[in-house]
């Protein structure tokens, strides 16, 4: 990875729908350049999928996270009951005073309210139960872990 792949690497992280000729231009390029680094980091696992970006407030949903403390050992066995959960949208492990942490859609409050006391709380070894509502989310650097990375192999 060099300073041209961080640059390719930006340019689809601003709108993963840009055309290889688009960055190639951006970039002083060529296509088949940007082709053959893009094919080559997408093997290498840097690039592990192209996505999209939805809305949820339009979509009538709230998002929020739920912050959860497990008892013993089993955060692999709540990991796979929270699997079946459709509001779940990523789970994360994490050191620190939770075990994991999820985000969660729903439709409202109640539906929020109902969703933790009368499915996630009755999950065995699930100890404790934290929420947060998002009410809004502004990105201040996407590009964060490229710029890191970029330090760190100057």
């Amino acid at each position: 990875m060099d300073h041209t792949d961080i640059s390719i690497l930006k340019c689809l992280r601003a709108n993963s729908r840009t055309s290889l000729g688009k960055i190639a231009e951006e970039l002083d390029i060529s296509k088949a350049t940007v082709s053959r680094r893009l094919s080559r980091m997408e093997e290498d696992g840097y690039v592990s999928r192209y996505t999209m970006e939805t809305s949820p407030s339009k979509l009538g949903l709230m998002k929020a996270q739920i912050s959860l403390q497990l008892t013993g050992t089993a955060v692999n066995s709540v990991i796979e009951e929270l699997k079946g959960f459709s509001e779940i949208e990523s789970v994360m492990r994490t050191f620190g005073d939770h075990n994991l942490l999820c985000s969660i859609y729903t439709t409202s409050v109640d539906e929020l309210y109902d969703l933790i006391q009368d499915r996630l709380i009755k999950i065995p070894n699930i100890k404790y139960v934290e929420v947060d509502i998002i009410i809004d989310v502004m990105t201040t650097n996407p590009n964060a872990e490229l710029d890191l990375f970029q330090r760190k192999t100057d």
